[in-house]
């Protein structure tokens, strides 16, 4: 195939908590818009139907990368995508970089874009590029948001790297990249699949609001995954298993009230050592048994079922012992997120993406 106007639109689908997925959309619209094709952005959250695409049209799919593969929502997004009908789509997962006293760290994308690439085939299109950009890390659970200037190098090098891409595969050829990735990331195949099947749960019950709180309800609106309820009175925000740590709430709180306590970190990690099927199967298992790995299936549902449970009952009694502004002001001074600078994408705000 050749020429460079092979296709009559680019259609962007993104993911986002920050803004990182909705600013590499928007390069891929502008370099489509450059060449003279109409660009239109489509934003992928929780409970919405998958929209088809326009034939001869060029499907992006950008979205971050979580426990070093795809998240659940962009998956069943894109398996419930109507027949592609051999429309060309490329698939540019977002990892995260860091730069720390001006050496970059890229991030692994691991199996997030060939994952999207292969249901994508199942659903009927054509992939024509897979890439990792690397962007600002956001997950300002873990480390302080990057300064503004480590974030602008990262996304100029990004910025960059889609623009040349999005040039190659209008042209009419392909970019494939990543391979080595692919590779470590069907390496930790078991990491990813714990992740999603156990640690994106835990991980939802980490966050909690200080005493700078308001009850503004923000958050709320914003989710992409419906997964936040203001429960109490007055309401304060409480996190379901729905949340996927996009950090859109954490990161646009204008009272920066959401914070992530190490305390609860600890709570819950004994919580989920403890081990029930082991006492359950002690006479099945030829002994006991004490790490999951050692567990039969039968074994592991009956801890893995345990876990979730346990942990949204010790989520439910600290949400009702946080109504106390006492302890929730002693709980925020304590938490290491509190001195945490947060992170925005540059030059994005919250109409452009979750309230539109």
């Amino acid at each position: 195939m050749g020429g460079t106007y092979i296709y009559r639109m680019l259609v962007a689908f993104f993911m986002t908590g920050t803004g990182n997925s909705y600013t590499v959309a928007r390069w891929c619209a502008q370099v489509a818009e450059t060449t003279g094709l109409r660009s239109q952005l489509i934003q992928i959250k929780a409970g919405e139907k998958s929209d088809s695409v326009p034939l001869r049209s060029l499907a992006v799919f950008t979205y971050p990368t979580h426990g070093f593969t795809a998240p659940w929502l962009i998956m069943k997004y894109v398996w419930c995508l109507p027949n592609g009908h051999k429309n060309h789509a490329i698939v540019l997962p977002n990892r995260a970089g860091i730069r720390i006293k001006g050496v970059f760290f890229p991030g692994l994308e691991g199996t997030a874009g060939y994952l999207i690439a292969l249901l994508l085939w199942f659903r009927g299109y054509r992939v024509q590029g897979v890439m990792g950009v690397d962007m600002p890390s956001n997950w300002t659970a873990l480390h302080w948001g990057l300064s503004g200037e480590n974030a602008a190098v990262i996304t100029n090098m990004a910025k960059s790297k889609v623009k040349s891409m999005l040039q190659t595969v209008l042209a009419g050829n392909r970019h494939y990249d990543g391979i080595v990735q692919l590779f470590l990331g069907a390496a930790l195949a078991k990491i990813s699949l714990m992740y999603i099947i156990m640690a994106q749960f835990i991980l939802a019950k980490l966050f909690f609001a200080s005493d700078k709180c308001n009850g503004c309800s923000l958050c709320q609106s914003i989710c992409p995954k419906k997964a936040l309820r203001m429960v109490g009175r007055p309401g304060r925000p409480y996190w379901t298993y729905s949340c996927d740590s996009c950090m859109a709430c954490m990161n646009y709180c204008p009272q920066k009230a959401i914070e992530v306590s190490p305390f609860i970190i600890t709570l819950f990690y004994y919580i989920a050592a403890v081990p029930v099927a082991a006492y359950a199967m002690r006479y099945a298992t030829n002994g006991y048994a004490s790490h999951w790995g050692t567990l039969s299936w039968f074994g592991f549902g009956i801890q893995y079922g345990y876990t979730l449970v346990a942990i949204a009952l010790a989520y439910v009694f600290l949400h009702f012992t946080l109504s106390s502004r006492l302890i929730r002001e002693i709980a925020g001074k304590l938490s290491h997120t509190r001195y945490f600078r947060r992170y925005k994408a540059e030059g994005v705000s919250l109409k452009d993406i979750h309230l539109k």
